[in-house]
């Protein structure tokens, strides 16, 4: 039945986040979320999330994108809520004039009836080009790698420099780790372009991977930036084949 064949998608698309996996499910009714909050120190937004494919769109979840830096280390969040899964990812780690350095990453995700899962890699420097596992629950690591909510956190930094890859648009290059594999990737920064989210435009930069994905890559990322002065993120989007979770800020900030 075509209806349940939407519902199981959407289902396997939740933990795509997470790990890839096949895409998702029809979700009633978006859970609201608090306007966008942001100051020198980090900041707290929601979003509305959806399911795309096929060139449709279908309301999936609603979520929290949190970063809270301290003097010398951060802690960054991403927490969905919806009718067939809660998932929260978390990054945690040292902070420096150069961004973010994860060394914690964890996922959790709770199904109906109580059922859980949870998974986690601790980040260690790699020594040389030894990069990868380095024991249970480990990963060796180059300078520069961040996690799938990390990253986020640093486009965030580099976008507030003046000598950093938005002002020039130029691509750069970093290692992005899962909870069990680091791979590299070389992003680009796109000219600020409108971009819509309801019945409103912002002038919003988008991240992207300038490189193709490779066939084992277990999941692609997107973000797009506010061109404004405080640079905050307004949509991002988890990327996997023909299908997407798309994030939208619901109170979006510039």
């Amino acid at each position: 039945m075509p209806g349940m064949t939407m519902r199981r998608r959407v289902l396997a698309m939740l933990p795509a986040l997470a790990a890839g996996g096949r895409a998702a499910a029809v979700l009633a009714g978006l859970v609201g979320a608090l306007p966008a909050r942001a100051g020198q120190a980090g900041f707290d937004i929601g979003f509305d999330g959806y399911y795309e494919s096929g060139g449709g769109r279908t309301p999936l979840a609603s979520a929290r994108l949190r970063f809270e830096p301290a003097a010398d280390a951060y802690r960054m969040s991403l927490e969905v809520d919806s009718m067939l899964a809660d998932l929260h990812y978390e990054s945690r780690g040292r902070l420096d004039a150069a961004g973010l350095h994860p060394e914690h990453y964890v996922e959790r995700r709770e199904l109906p009836f109580g059922r859980k899962r949870r998974r986690e890699a601790r980040f260690v420097p790699a020594a040389g080009s030894d990069v990868g596992p380095a024991g249970q629950g480990t990963l060796a690591v180059p300078p520069g790698t961040q996690d799938r909510i990390s990253l986020i956190g640093q486009l965030w930094q580099l976008a507030m420099r003046r000598d950093g890859p938005f002002e020039h648009g130029r691509r750069f290059d970093l290692a992005l780790a899962s909870v069990s594999r680091v791979r590299p990737v070389s992003l680009r920064v796109d000219p600020a372009a409108a971009l819509r989210i309801g019945d409103r435009e912002y002038l919003a930069r988008r991240v992207r991977r300038a490189d193709p994905p490779g066939e084992d890559d277990e999941l692609d990322i997107e973000v797009w930036l506010a061109a404004g002065d405080r640079r905050l993120p307004l949509a991002i989007r988890f990327m996997e084949r023909d299908r997407a979770l798309h994030f939208e800020a619901t109170a979006p900030g510039a």
